[in-house]
């Protein structure tokens, strides 16, 4: 969506100079409005994947102008079809199905976690999984686990490798702490900014007394309330249960493939979803349906327009990125996307709340997750803090780092070890 959508020229009266008349000359004014259709896009590119599919869900059921024909490709990895069935994905693939799942959520948690892992501490990641309570917690933490051969430094890189291989929350010591970490992944894909503030500090009050938890932030009591309904829609004190079987996530928004050592990106269209019009009917009420059918249509292909603009450049930033991990993270920011793209960089915030794209190894991430300016340090970090010879102090871990060509300071990387012990 280009910066001059919704331009408008607005006509006014303007008092002629010279002696008064009651005559008036017209006067041409530039201003930039928003029409209602940009708006409507915007509003979608706020939402993931998964309410713009209730939507379309909704809509089918209500407009019969708006029909849902077999898709031509996969939801999940944006393959043609072959006779409604992906060759990649192993079954037929409807608008609103989901794929079939090789193994339950544990298993997968755990072998994406083994790649996570520094070499060596794939045991290690088997030993946390192995703690995990019925909930997906860790009571007790590294100190309750039998070792069975792992040395401590790589029983707290399995522990780390399984809480960003599993869902916020994963293997926390209890309850508190799983809603923290999904609270704070929330607020930085765009929940309520209040989520860590009241589930860090104001937990017991915003349990039993929210209007004592706004008064001690000094917010509205609507807006504590606000939260609440966030927290029980959204967050859970068992982040990783046992027994719950597969887990179907929603389609992605955006899909990546590699292809020799190139990184390509696929935003798939009310037409390849199998979306479209009705033939037409009879009567003043099928207009007005085939009409909302068609502004709906729009609405969605321009929204997957802009999503494809914005994937292609992420596509080529970051495609160290998508093929090797976080280290391989350059810094990135929003603004920047925005003027490579040719939109305002509140629209690339809007498309990136909530959105996720899926990894051409078949894992999903964040697409705010392409952002950022300090994510390779980070990863080289956590590595060097969880391998068998961690730095002594944060000035040995600085230069060590430095050697590697990744240049912080002693302070930073001060910074960066609590935030890492805080996410543990």
């Amino acid at each position: 969506m280009s910066r001059d959508v919704g331009r408008a020229v607005t006509v006014t009266g303007g008092p002629r100079a010279g002696p008064p008349t009651q005559q008036q000359d017209l006067v041409l004014r530039h201003e930039h409005r928003l029409t209602t259709l940009a708006l409507e896009v915007l509003r979608l590119l706020a939402k993931p994947q998964e309410d713009v599919d209730r939507l379309v869900a909704d809509q089918l059921e209500k407009n019969p102008a708006l029909l849902a024909a077999g898709p031509r490709r996969c939801r999940w990895c944006g393959l043609s079809l072959v006779d409604g069935r992906c060759r990649a994905c192993g079954g037929p693939v409807g608008l609103m199905a989901e794929p079939p799942a090789a193994a339950d959520e544990r298993d997968e948690v755990r072998l994406v976690a083994r790649q996570l892992a520094p070499r060596g501490c794939e045991r290690a990641v088997d030993v946390v999984m192995a703690g995990l309570d019925a909930r997906g917690l860790l009571p007790g933490g590294l100190a309750e686990l039998t070792p069975q051969g792992c040395a401590p430094a790589q029983l707290a890189a399995g522990l780390r490798a399984v809480q960003e291989a599993g869902p916020p929350g994963t293997a926390a010591p209890d309850a508190a702490a799983a809603l923290l970490a999904q609270a704070r992944w929330h607020a930085a894909h765009g929940g309520p900014p209040l989520l860590v503030p009241l589930l860090g500090d104001h937990l017991a009050a915003f349990a039993t007394d929210r209007a004592a938890a706004a008064a001690a932030l000094g917010v509205g009591v609507a807006e504590v309330d606000a939260v609440a309904r966030f927290v029980r829609a959204r967050l859970t004190p068992a982040p990783l249960p046992s027994g719950g079987g597969p887990r179907h996530p929603a389609p992605p928004d955006v899909i990546l493939r590699a292809q020799d050592g190139e990184v390509s990106a696929v935003v798939l269209r009310p037409d390849d979803l199998g979306l479209a019009l009705a033939p037409d009917g009879p009567g003043r009420g099928w207009q007005t349906a085939r009409a909302e059918a068609r502004s709906l249509l729009d609405v969605l292909d321009r929204r997957a327009g802009t999503l494809q603009r914005l994937a292609d450049v992420l596509a080529h930033r970051q495609r160290g990125f998508v093929l090797h991990g976080p280290a391989a993270h350059r810094p990135l920011t929003r603004a920047q996307v925005a003027a490579e793209v040719g939109v305002h960089p509140s629209t690339v915030s809007r498309a990136v709340a909530g959105a996720v794209a899926r990894l051409p190894d078949g894992r999903i991430v964040a697409l705010a997750d392409f952002f950022g300016g300090a994510v390779s340090a980070r990863a080289a970090l956590a590595a060097m803090l969880g391998s068998p010879r961690p730095p002594r102090s944060d000035a040995e871990a600085a230069a060590r780092l430095a050697e590697t060509g990744v240049v912080l300071a002693r302070r930073t990387v001060a910074k960066y070890r609590r935030e890492l012990e805080e996410g543990s």
